[in-house]
């Protein structure tokens, strides 16, 4: 037996364990039962979230002391919260609430579209004996969603409203690989339908969807590392830490060039630079800027953030004035 099926053994057996001796007692003695296929499918979740943490903690951390793009004093208070963004979403909490909630939504589509006699997009049927092959289907779906998370991405710069949820993601001032999934979670869950959305289109595999989700995950942890890290030539190939970083850069990541005010940027790419660079918005540095966003202050208090993201966007959607004080704590 090779060392990689002994691994997929062993992490098959442990994900039936952990249900059986677990989670299944509990809904078997609180009578939800009707929940079992689901919860499943989020004790994999659950541990796919445990994996991704013990990497971040352990092994993107550690790389940060050895190679960072910049000293970072007394950022724990910074970090703590983002830890904590990281927990909700890598161990399933944000997955499962999201599931409950549009779960019917998505059934309801995919049965008007078979309805409908709309044939959806496999990547399995393209080449048969080529795209069937898991690994070839995986990396498929991997670049077409990475191509809609590019146009989403770049979308949330272009629209104030948008822009005053997504600034919360921009607003860390000491960037690590906790960094990712500090997020509005309006801007999550919209983030999500339009994956959900067009993985349904794209007939992706419920199995091949946690995966991918999982993959982009993890990349984008490193990409929020405080590392100073371009890759060289291979930086034509994926998003580095320092191309990322620019993205993020003060005056850099959100102002277009020149025009302080006016929503733009570049290096919108989430996995990888293709996009940025077949649609101009690539811009490759070597040099460490600081990040966040002018003229935007945000509490460390992960409620009070998500309350201030919300009241700038809906300020900014309905055209409300805003006080001398909001002025000073929003985008311009």
């Amino acid at each position: 037996m090779s060392l990689i099926q002994s691994i997929q053994d062993a992490y098959a057996d442990l994900h039936t364990w952990l249900y059986t001796q677990m989670v299944e007692p509990i809904l078997f003695h609180t009578g939800a039962m009707a929940w079992a296929e689901d919860l499943f499918d989020g004790t994999e979740w659950f541990m796919l979230g445990v994996i991704q943490i013990m990497i971040i903690a352990i092994v993107f951390r550690t790389w940060e002391r050895i190679n960072p793009a910049e000293s970072q004093n007394n950022a724990r208070p910074y970090v703590r919260t983002d830890i904590l963004y990281t927990l909700i979403h890598r161990l399933g909490l944000f997955h499962g609430l999201f599931f409950i909630l549009f779960s019917s939504l998505f059934f309801y589509l995919s049965g008007v579209l078979h309805d409908w006699r709309f044939e959806r997009f496999n990547v399995e049927g393209w080449i048969p004996g080529v795209t069937t092959i898991p690994i070839v289907s995986f990396l498929i779906y991997l670049v077409i969603l990475d191509f809609i998370d590019y146009w989403y991405h770049r979308a949330s710069h272009r629209f104030h409203w948008w822009w005053q949820l997504h600034a919360l993601h921009h607003s860390q001032t000491r960037m690590t690989a906790w960094s990712d999934d500090r997020n509005h979670i309006i801007d999550d869950v919209m983030r999500a339908m339009v994956f959900a959305f067009f993985a349904l289109i794209f007939g992706v595999p419920p199995g091949q969807f946690i995966f991918l989700v999982v993959v982009g995950q993890l990349v984008q942890s490193w990409q929020h590392a405080n590392l100073k890290i371009d890759l060289g030539l291979a930086k034509y190939l994926l998003v580095s830490p320092m191309f990322h970083r620019y993205h993020h850069a003060v005056g850099y990541g959100h102002d277009a060039p020149g025009k302080p005010g006016v929503l733009g940027g570049c290096n919108f790419g989430v996995l990888f630079p293709w996009w940025d660079l077949a649609f101009g918005t690539a811009v490759f540095e070597k040099r460490v800027f600081p990040t966040g966003v002018r003229h935007l202050e945000v509490s460390n208090n992960l409620l009070v953030q998500q309350w201030q993201g919300l009241t700038h966007s809906l300020r900014d959607l309905l055209d409300l004035p805003r006080s001398t004080e909001t002025k000073s704590k929003s985008i311009s």
